[in-house]
């Protein structure tokens, strides 16, 4: 099967630590990258790493802005500049940076509302465990305030019978390559 081009854009999938970002992008991009040519699947755990930033859990919300605003530029220029559809699981639920990922073209964002006593069952990568035994700090939600997404294109609440299949399908529909 030949490959088509999708519409370039960002999609932004935003949401506290454990909210499910991952794992819904990962889903979407599975689903689109058979058929699209150049669909681009980034993740702020592996941007993390490529990009040599500290541990997640141990830097300010000012430093935290400078990262979230790095990832508006990698996303840009990989729309821009190479006409790629971007994918990217991040929390970034900063305003400035809100702003920024706004100003990319055809961008549609995702917030994954999931409430805290739900992220701390779920808590895959033992961060709310380690806040409470107070290994680490800074951990947005808890002890550091956020800005939850203004005028989000798709605002998901957490239910308990939801899953990320359930939830990625809904973003697919939404997201249709006019």
């Amino acid at each position: 099967m030949r490959k088509i081009k999708y519409k370039p854009g960002l999609l932004w999938i935003t949401g506290l630590s454990g909210s499910g970002k991952s794992t819904i992008s990962k889903i979407i991009y599975a689903k689109l990258k058979n058929k699209y040519s150049n669909i681009i699947l980034l993740d702020g755990d592996v941007l993390r790493k490529k990009l040599k930033i500290k541990k997640l859990g141990s830097f300010s919300n000012s430093y935290r802005t400078k990262i979230g605003l790095k990832y508006v530029k990698v996303c840009k220029d990989y729309v821009n500049d190479k006409e790629k559809f971007v994918i990217i699981a991040t929390m970034a639920l900063i305003s400035k940076v809100q702003i920024e990922y706004k100003k990319i073209q055809n961008n549609f964002d995702v917030y994954l509302d999931v409430p805290i006593k739900e992220l701390k069952k779920r808590d895959p990568k033992d961060l709310y465990k380690k806040f409470k035994n107070n290994e680490i700090n800074n951990m947005v939600g808890l002890d550091i305030d956020y800005d939850k997404p203004y005028n989000p294109n798709l605002y998901v609440r957490w239910k308990k019978n939801m899953t990320a299949i359930n939830i990625s399908k809904k973003i697919l529909r939404l997201i249709k390559n006019d």
